[in-house]
């Protein structure tokens, strides 16, 4: 029996840190589609399952370990925008024999991910056994429940549970304390930063830059009644470093075509509990 080659095996444990959203109800503060269609009945507080969800958003560490483990052959989920390391930092090698591997800009391992169209994050999150969230469970990851600890304890009310950012009712950029990543230099990033770098102002449920850094591509489609049945552009969530401080809060939201990709958008999982 060759035991040298068991000698040089390597195994790898690959996890991502998750956060337990207990099952409740929560105040929605949006309307779906975008809020751009009222003519429907809507449940303004929605009881969600328990579901889990990434606390950071994906990083350039996990999306590159991806490419080279499934996608190397086949160059699937990489483009060239991705080398720009403003925004991303991904590049692209041959090696031996033809095969394709990745590595990131040294320095941007824990920024977020971005340049990645819908249906890349879709293959990103299939391979780590996870989703993309709803925007309900997006909003409500947010800004929590009415209980924190979920409808089946009821111990823990949610102070804020209308609150406008993850960390409560003051603006991003109050009294110059800068509470995430957005707009202008002055939070110290001038693109992307860290995942986690804005941790003191993490969500109810601990999860860091829900407002700001990247958007987010949720699974749900942009849809109204003058736009039922098409595929057509998705939502995204969160605000990212180039909006206003203002402007990454609950409410504001956007859309994309699912085929397109930005250096403001990226993506994290959710898992299902049952």
């Amino acid at each position: 029996m060759a035991f040298d080659n068991f000698v040089k095996a390597e195994f790898r444990v690959r996890g991502i840190k998750m956060a337990r959203v207990p099952a409740g109800e929560f105040v929605i503060r949006t309307l779906p589609g975008g809020g751009k269609d009222d003519t429907q009945v809507h449940d303004r507080t929605p009881d969600l399952p328990i579901f889990h969800i990434a606390r950071y958003e994906t990083t350039l560490r996990m999306y590159t370990d991806y490419l080279n483990e499934i996608a190397s052959t086949e160059e699937i989920g990489w483009n060239f925008k991705m080398k720009d390391d403003s925004t991303c930092g991904i590049r692209r090698h041959k090696a031996f024999l033809g095969k394709v591997r990745f590595s990131v800009t040294p320095g941007r391992e824990d920024h977020p991910v971005t340049q990645i169209s819908w249906y890349d994050a879709r293959g990103f999150l299939h391979w780590c056994g996870l989703r993309m969230p709803r925007e309900a469970e997006f909003e409500k990851t947010f800004q929590g429940g009415i209980f924190l600890d979920g409808d089946a304890y009821r111990e823990i009310p949610n102070p804020y549970p209308k609150r406008s950012y993850p960390w409560g009712e003051t603006p991003a950029d109050a009294n110059v304390i800068y509470h995430c990543n957005a707009y202008g230099i002055e939070d110290g990033f001038p693109f992307t930063a860290p995942a986690g770098a804005f941790e003191e102002y993490n969500s109810p449920y601990n999860v860091a830059d829900l407002a700001g850094n990247v958007e987010e591509w949720t699974l749900d489609w942009y849809t109204t009644s003058y736009h039922v049945g098409l595929d057509g552009y998705r939502m995204i969530r969160g605000g990212s470093w180039v909006e206003f401080p203002l402007v990454v809060d609950i409410i504001s939201g956007a859309t994309k075509s699912p085929i397109l990709e930005s250096g403001m958008v990226g993506c994290r999982g959710v898992y299902d509990a049952s």
